[in-house]
Parts: C-alpha cells; structure tokens; sequence
C-alpha cells in the first residue's frame, strides 16, 4: 500500500467518522472525548516502538453507540508493517506503571453482568497497523463509555479473541 493510498483511507476514516457524528441539536449527546499528545512510555527501562510517539483519539456518541478514532504518529520504524492491539482501558496512564491503567473499558463489567463478555461489541478496541511511522484505526460499539480518567494503552501484539494483546507499552490520558 502506498503512502498516499494510506493518507486517503486515513482520510476516508475521517470522514467516516465524521458522518457517523450527530448533527447539533440539544438532544445529541455530540463528542464524547477529543485527547492527543504525546504517548506515555509504559516500559521506560526498554526501547520500544513507541517511544517519542504522539496519538489523537476522538470518542462520539450517536444513535447506535459510539465511534472510536485513533491515530498514531512518529512509530518508530522498526514497527512498519507490525500490528499492535489497543484499547479503551478504565485506569489513568502512569508512566513505568500498565498496572496503573487497570483492565480494558467492558460495558459488561460496569453493567454487573455475569459472566461478563469479552468481545469487540463490549469493550473498545482499536489495534493498529503501522506504515511509515502511522497509524489510524476505527471502532464502533453499541454502548457510550461513561466518563473517567481513561487511557488508551498500545499493547505489544495484535488483540487475540479473548482481548489479550501482551504487553503494554505505552498509552494515551483520556479524561472527560
């Protein structure tokens, strides 16, 4: 995939997302969450593919649920063609500390139900592939996350069907 092709399905997300947002009115429950900057190092003591990296994740809530755009930047290269699982986490982002996140967001959790379910529909994931030192990724869930000090952590593999994705290596404050 070339670079401008990348930068036009990064776009074509965008817009997407875009679409996907309610118009203004007082009814709608418009942007739920807008954080960027730069990624906090999860892993000080090594090297990693994020290391010096920026990210910008947008949460709206619409009719459905709600629609997740991350972007990440400034991958180191190393990384290029490597994925990584990424999601909304209910802990802060404490640098040195992934504990510190705490588990992944799960509405079924939240909710109390028993046994809770582990999927793409209750929790929010959003891996991301590397190209160039990019990546974009989108989800969308039937549920709004409430608000919190939040964070999206970059774990070092992409997410398996029971929502492991190994280690974590960096993240991202999201707080509303």
């Amino acid at each position: 995939m070339t670079s401008k092709t990348r930068h036009l399905l990064t776009f074509a997300a965008i817009v997407a997302l875009a679409a996907l947002a309610p118009t203004a009115s007082a009814a709608d429950h418009g942007p739920v969450v807008r954080a960027s900057g730069s990624l906090v190092d999860l892993q000080p003591a090594s090297e990693g593919p994020f290391d010096g990296a920026r990210a910008r994740v947008q949460i709206v809530a619409s009719a459905q649920g709600s629609h997740a755009l991350l972007q990440v930047k400034g991958v180191g290269p190393a990384a290029n063609g490597q994925s990584f699982g990424a999601h909304l986490h209910v802990g802060p982002c404490v640098a040195g500390n992934g504990a510190a996140a705490g588990p992944h967001y799960n509405t079924d959790v939240l909710a109390g139900v028993v046994p809770a379910r582990v999927s793409d529909r209750t929790e929010v994931w959003l891996d991301v592939s590397v190209h160039d030192g990019a990546a974009t990724s989108t989800a969308s869930v039937p549920f709004v996350p409430v608000a919190g000090a939040r964070s999206v952590v970059l774990h070092a593999m992409p997410t398996d069907a029971m929502g492991g994705a190994g280690a974590r290596l960096a993240c991202l404050p999201v707080v509303w």
